[in-house]
């Protein structure tokens, strides 16, 4: 088409404003000369200090500024491209800018690209970077042709095993799912893979910990070698720290100092970048101390198969993983009648919820609660 203007749109309907409130930006495509026009969305909203008109649209005041603004005026470049080419012969065609063929569609570009347009948290972007991840490894789901419900369900079965966690399994089937209908609504697919998908649920099993009999019989077993009396340790000292495998992993001197005439451990998690604080309790610091506080260093992978083979050694039916130690500390501490504020923040839960859910598994209040029933009346 010919005698083609266009221009950045900011916040139409004025409702943006520096802190609660983000606007629309949009492409108009007018006639010269005419008052007809169209407005196409970038699907990027924005506060208003985080709106400049520089060369036509720059992005300020933005954790992602640099990308926002490629992104947008990439937008802008595509539909100037398609509106003065043969394909667009009317005003209205102009919305069909991105149509593009499902055999072609990258969805994994698609998601890259939806994802600048978000005003997430750095964390909350992780879980979608994770699921691009997954599905290259996956590489079955290359295009937008290629979602369907069979995809959909041996995806599902390609993440159940490496994700144990059915909220987790939850979590990275609604982030694509987000984005599959987000392609339904542009009409980049007709069809809706997810409506015959059984979702995975939300809850997860409770987590396994051992009780104090249990973590007895762990300190009474003799390892038959080095590198199971190293795993011993390692499973101890997580034992008595809480740590995450991560954290386990990057444990130095440098996170034991003094409060108080106590010595304490204290730094932030790998995971959440929570700060976390506890009691450097002797029997840990004594593992410290035997390796010069350079603690052994194994995979996760190896490190959860030699955990077995101690789980089984120590006479422990239960499964013994990684996370099994961490679990351990929570409940341990809860069951000693800590506060559980103060359990949350030795564990470096961002959430007191999250702490609630090891209260939950003791029972200790529907036990306190209903013993009651079993006192003698005078």
């Amino acid at each position: 088409m010919d005698n083609i203007q266009l221009r950045y749109v900011f916040d139409r309907r004025n409702v943006s404003n520096n802190d609660t409130k983000r606007g629309l930006l949009q492409v108009e495509v007018r006639l010269t000369g005419k008052n007809e026009r169209i407005l196409i969305s970038t699907g990027v909203y924005l506060y208003k200090n985080q709106f400049s008109e520089k060369n036509g649209f720059t992005c300020k005041n933005h954790e992602n500024a640099i990308l926002v603004t490629a992104n947008v005026r990439n937008i802008f470049q595509k539909i100037e491209s398609f509106v003065l080419s043969d394909k667009c012969k009317t005003l209205k065609d102009a919305k069909n800018w991105n149509v593009e063929k499902a055999s072609t569609y990258s969805l994994i570009e698609f998601i890259r690209s939806e994802l600048l347009k978000k005003d997430i948290t750095l964390d909350t972007a992780k879980h979608h970077k994770v699921l691009m991840r997954q599905l290259e490894a996956f590489g079955k789901i290359k295009t937008f042709q290629d979602l369907t419900f069979e995809n959909i369900h041996d995806f599902d079965a390609f993440l159940r095993k490496t994700i144990k966690a059915s909220s987790t399994l939850n979590k990275r089937h609604s982030n694509l799912k987000h984005y599959v209908q987000l392609a339904l609504n542009k009409g980049l697919i007709t069809t809706n893979p997810y409506n015959n998908f059984k979702m995975p649920s939300k809850k997860s099993k409770d987590p396994t910990f051992l009780t104090e009999e249990e973590m007895q019989k762990i300190k009474n077993w003799e390892p038959v070698n080095e590198k199971l009396s190293y795993v011993k340790d390692l499973f101890l000292f997580q034992m008595l720290t809480g740590l995450a495998f991560v954290d386990l992993s990057n444990f130095d001197k440098s996170m034991i100092s003094e409060m108080d005439g106590y010595k304490i451990i204290r730094s932030n998690r790998h995971k959440t970048d929570e700060s976390f604080i506890s009691l450097f309790l002797p029997e840990a610091e004594q593992i410290a101390e035997k390796y010069d506080y350079v603690l052994p260093k194994l995979s996760n992978q190896k490190y959860n198969d030699y955990l077995k083979l101690l789980g089984v050694g120590a006479g422990i039916a239960k499964t013994i993983t990684s996370h099994v130690a961490r679990h351990t500390y929570a409940t341990y501490l809860l069951n000693k009648g800590i506060p559980i504020e103060t359990v949350s923040r030795a564990m470096g839960h961002s959430s007191i919820k999250m702490t609630a859910h090891y209260a939950r598994l003791l029972g200790k209040t529907v036990i306190k609660d209903m013993s009651i029933l079993l006192e003698k009346k005078t």
